[in-house]
């Protein structure tokens, strides 16, 4: 990983201080990078943190043995103050993690009838490390508005020595001509050999509607491949 920028602004009326930066992550492994992981810490001249953010990107796409260049997000808010006068000073320490990504598709459920429990009734294994145990769908009384109140469950559960830093579920609602109704991606971290408890749920949807509609899963976990660090010290933007 390389910082090719981190840069500074003058300070405006307010006194306020913007940073930015850039990087560039190498993936040099042979699977596709679908999620990193960064963290800034941003220090004045006496090497006392100020700032600092954390971000998780999952829009970015790096091919084995390619790079890509990424905006570096360091926080908000920095007044002139917090640098004691010395903005060439200021230093950012970063810390990086690149996620392959594991995906499997679960299956799909007819939309039950009130009072019916619709279940998915198989162990869905993901990359060897995790399993879904099965999803249930239990639908109750509709609302005085008549729309639908429907539970769903998904047991996830990390069976590995691997911590997953996102287990996630999308689930999407296709009425009966296919068409989209509603959809939602639920994620989480799972530490290794511990379980969580997708409950997706879909709100404000006419009984009429969701007749003969049908419930379609797939499941993703995102396993750390590599780690880099790397820190720069902010020069004076170009246009500022």
């Amino acid at each position: 990983m390389k910082l090719t920028k981190f840069t500074y602004c003058n300070p405006d009326s307010d006194g306020d201080v913007r940073l930015d930066g850039t990087l560039v992550i190498e993936n040099t492994s042979d699977f596709d990078v679908e999620l990193v992981k960064i963290s800034c810490t941003v220090v004045n001249s006496s090497d006392v943190t100020v700032g600092g953010d954390v971000n998780d990107d999952d829009n970015v796409f790096i091919s084995p043995k390619s790079s890509e260049e990424i905006d570096l997000t360091v926080g908000w808010g920095f007044h002139e103050d917090a640098f004691e006068g010395n903005l060439d000073k200021i230093t950012v320490l970063v810390e990086a993690t690149t996620y392959k990504r594991d995906f499997v598709k679960i299956g799909s459920l007819e939309m039950p009838e009130v009072g019916e429990l619709n279940m998915i009734k198989k162990n869905i294994s993901l990359g060897g490390l995790a399993e879904i145990r099965g999803i249930s769908a239990l639908r109750k009384k509709n609302n005085e508005e008549g729309e639908i109140d429907l539970e769903i469950k998904a047991g996830f559960r990390n069976i590995s020595d691997t911590h997953i830093e996102r287990a996630q579920l999308s689930t999407r609602l296709l009425d009966q001509r296919d068409a989209e109704i509603e959809s939602s991606v639920d994620y989480n971290p799972v530490p290794s050999k511990s379980a969580y408890l997708f409950q997706p749920g879909f709100w404000g949807i006419k009984a009429g509607k969701a007749k003969n509609s049908e419930i379609k899963f797939n499941s993703s976990i995102f396993v750390p491949m590599d780690t880099f660090t790397a820190e720069a010290t902010a020069t004076l933007a170009e246009d500022d």
